[in-house]
């Protein structure tokens, strides 16, 4: 009895775990007795492997775990030459969880996208203009001629351009001052 209901158990929580190990792309790359090599691309991030490293050497039959944020693999040498088929599980699910909350702690990668291509396009525009403009002061310009065309048909939206682009120069001058 106890038996199938632990069966049923895993049968309902392991897609949820091999799904999550799927999507995560872990490989293993080399197995011998008491050791284990593998690689995952979220592994490239330096807070993940930092994670990964603190709380998978404190599992207990892990003597050293080390985690290469540059290759993005996880080198795992074990107290024991041969772990059994549950102990792996085990180990791959605390894996697969370590992983998926320290990737919450990781900056947006599209959001880092974003912030490099404005400071290229800033950039290009300081050059242009020997100096004299950047994206943030183009932007303003464009905020207060909008703000100021379109305050007969729209005041209030018009309030916003404006009290936006007086934000974004206030903002800049605390920025400057510094």
């Amino acid at each position: 009895m106890i038996s199938t209901v632990l069966g049923f158990g895993a049968s309902l929580f392991a897609p949820k775990l091999l799904s999550q190990f799927r999507d995560q792309k872990i490989q293993i790359i080399h197995a011998m007795p008491g050791r284990l090599r593998m690689q995952c691309d979220k592994w490239k991030d330096a807070i993940v492997a930092q994670c990964l490293e603190k709380e998978i050497v404190n599992e207990t039959l892990v003597l050293t775990c080390k985690a290469s944020s540059v290759t993005g693999s996880l080198l795992i040498e074990f107290i024991v030459p041969h772990i059994s088929e549950q102990e792996l599980d085990e180990l791959m699910k605390r894996i697969v969880t370590v992983t998926s909350e320290a990737v919450l702690h990781t900056e947006a990668k599209m959001m880092k996208t974003m912030q490099q291509t404005l400071q290229v396009v800033d950039r290009g525009i300081k050059r242009q203009t020997n100096g004299f403009a950047d994206f943030d002061s183009l932007f303003v310009l464009f905020l207060l001629g909008k703000g100021i065309h379109s305050f007969k048909r729209a005041p209030a939206f018009a309030a916003s351009l404006l009290y936006w682009s007086y934000t974004i120069i206030k903002n800049k001058e605390g920025t400057d001052a510094q």
